[in-house]
């Protein structure tokens, strides 16, 4: 099948994943096999769209996974490179409900909340579209709590006509996802999640009351709307010795392959 035969006229309705979902997949197979090689530059977003018959936000959605996933480079002003890391990352792609994430969220008490504007980082500068030079985002930080004890130390990037609509006093009332989904009525798409170890730097250590490089579990999400806008960047870093990670899964016999389990 050619790249522009990507999408039929029916694409969307007929087949059983979203357009940018089997566009980033066919670059990752294009990085598998060496049609873009480590190191180099891949064609524009505008080039990719124009291949695809797709819009710049379809690829440009696909595009922000791939650099989550540890597949691609973004540059502002120099283009897209595949990362020389690609061989070094092994993903486990787990796929559930908001209905899951919304209980896992409540379980934590924001205690230590801050809010303030801050310039971006390339990453969030990328991701939001904004200009690191003149653009600012949200940044909200917590210090979320299981019982009387840190857990997590939380921090949200928000593009600024989002974050300038949430009260600090609300977020010691109800989960950031709430506000979300309750007051603003953003129409949650869907949620990209990565986990990795990491080790805690001051600020973490301090949020967490460990010591600076305990290892901590890091996880990090960006959330989509239905549109497949980007609208919120989150980093949460768990303590390791409070937090673990369960997955239940269930064979799909028809499908021939593991599926998460409720």
């Amino acid at each position: 099948m050619s790249p522009r035969n990507l999408r039929p006229k029916s694409y969307e309705d007929s087949l059983p994943f979203p357009v940018y979902f089997q566009i980033k997949n066919l670059i990752k197979k294009r990085i598998s096999e060496g049609t873009y090689p480590l190191g180099t530059k891949i064609p524009s977003e505008h080039e990719l769209s124009q291949e695809f018959g797709v819009n710049r936000q379809t690829v440009r959605h696909a595009l922000i996974l791939l650099v989550q996933e540890g597949y691609l480079n973004r540059f502002r002003k120099r283009g897209t490179f595949v990362s020389n890391r690609v061989k070094e990352f092994a993903g486990l792609e787990l796929r559930g409900l908001f209905d899951d994430l919304f209980s896992q969220v409540a379980k934590f008490k924001a205690k230590k909340v801050r809010i303030f504007d801050q310039t971006p980082s390339e990453t969030v500068a990328d991701l939001f579209q904004l200009d690191r030079h003149t653009d600012k985002v949200k940044v909200i930080k917590r210090v979320r709590f299981l019982g009387v004890n840190p857990a997590a130390y939380t921090i949200n990037y928000l593009p600024l006509e989002i974050g300038n609509r949430i009260a600090k006093e609300e977020l010691y009332e109800m989960s950031l996802l709430q506000i979300f989904r309750e007051k603003l009525q953003i129409p949650f798409g869907e949620a990209f999640q990565t986990i990795e170890a990491s080790i805690a730097d001051n600020e973490v250590a301090q949020a967490l009351k460990i010591s600076p490089g305990a290892q901590v579990l890091l996880m990090q999400r960006t959330f989509f709307t239905k549109s497949g806008k980007p609208f919120d960047f989150v980093q949460t870093f768990y303590r390791g010795d409070r937090f673990r990670y369960f997955v239940r899964f269930r064979y799909d016999d028809g499908g021939n392959h593991l599926i998460l389990a409720r």
